[in-house]
């Protein structure tokens, strides 16, 4: 065991001092995008001050993760892997162009985590032979996976709630268009109400509203929501927006049609996941429920019976 205490100290001193010495080499070849996405995250300034929450006091913690982003290179975004990541982090709502660089680094702790619990692990155990090196790979694995899970999840989630108060959005842009206000006016009501009580949705239509105001088209947008929050029902609403826009028609009749729509389709997945209950619950009802209601019914019998033969 003395030699596998060892084996681990030079391991991990090994990994810190290749961390470190990797991210003094390449913070002498940050340039200057990364210098001001640096400054934006430091005064929280993200996308104007729309998104995401504030962070928490300052403190040592804080300082030091800081220090760790500031250090460690942006991943590279225009490869496959890349492009998938800055998706899955816009979908968790993670808007920030530093977002990226936070997750690397949180991944990276996770990751340091995992094999020091896998280590303990070892210890605790007793293990031996090759059981030791597995376990720390193991742990190591596992915290580099868990940041990918928690992210997928978030991201999921969102989009499930973005998707049932679409319908109670389009309703409020109706009742806003029908009372005069154009269709920019409207976003920027309507996405001041829901961000005031929290939803989702309205940080989205605030950062629609903003592009608006800088000078976006309304087809920009709109196609930028959807690449955003990548859920289904958005893609024809966006486009019914912008044909209406184009062709000059009612954005309130249309908008109309799009809420009906929406509602009907949450009104069918919705008998269709009651429908699929009966079939999901079939598994825990034979082999769990029915199990013991007939031990249950039948051992009081089964236990006279076996007293009377023994007789």
């Amino acid at each position: 065991m003395s030699e596998f205490f060892i084996s681990v100290t030079i391991f991990l001193l090994l990994a810190i001092s290749g961390t470190a010495l990797w991210a003094a080499v390449f913070s002498r070849y940050r340039n200057l995008e990364e210098r001001l996405d640096n400054l934006a995250l430091k005064m929280k300034v993200v996308y104007g001050g729309l998104l995401p929450r504030e962070a928490e006091e300052e403190g040592v913690a804080r300082a030091m993760f800081l220090w760790a982003i500031e250090r460690l290179p942006a991943p590279k975004l225009d490869t496959p892997e890349g492009r998938k990541l800055s998706s899955l982090l816009v979908q968790a709502g993670y808007l920030s162009s530093s977002a990226p660089r936070t997750f690397q680094v949180i991944r990276l702790m996770c990751a340091f985590a995992g094999t020091l619990s896998g280590v303990l692990l070892a210890i605790a155990l007793h293990a031996r032979g090759i059981r030791p090196v597995l376990m720390m790979f193991s742990g190591a694995g596992i915290g580099a996976w868990l940041p990918y899970f928690v992210v997928s999840r978030r991201a999921r989630h969102r989009q499930q709630e973005i998707a049932s108060q679409l319908s109670d959005v389009l309703d409020l842009l109706v009742v806003c268009v029908e009372a005069g206000l154009g269709i920019n006016e409207a976003i920027k009501v309507v996405a001041s109400e829901t961000e005031r009580q929290g939803q989702e949705i309205g940080r989205e239509l605030a950062m629609v509203s903003a592009e608006l105001s800088a000078g976006s088209s309304l087809g920009q947008a709109l196609r930028g929501l959807a690449d955003r929050v990548a859920v289904d029902d958005v893609k024809p609403l966006a486009a019914t927006m912008i044909q209406s826009e184009q062709l000059g028609a009612q954005m309130g009749p249309a908008l109309r049609s799009i809420s009906d729509g929406l509602r009907n389709t949450r009104r069918l997945r919705a008998e269709e996941a009651a429908q699929k209950t009966t079939v999901k619950i079939l598994f825990p009802l034979v082999f769990f429920v029915l199990p013991a209601m007939m031990a249950v019914i039948v051992g009081p019998a089964m236990i006279q019976i076996m007293r009377t033969l023994h007789r």
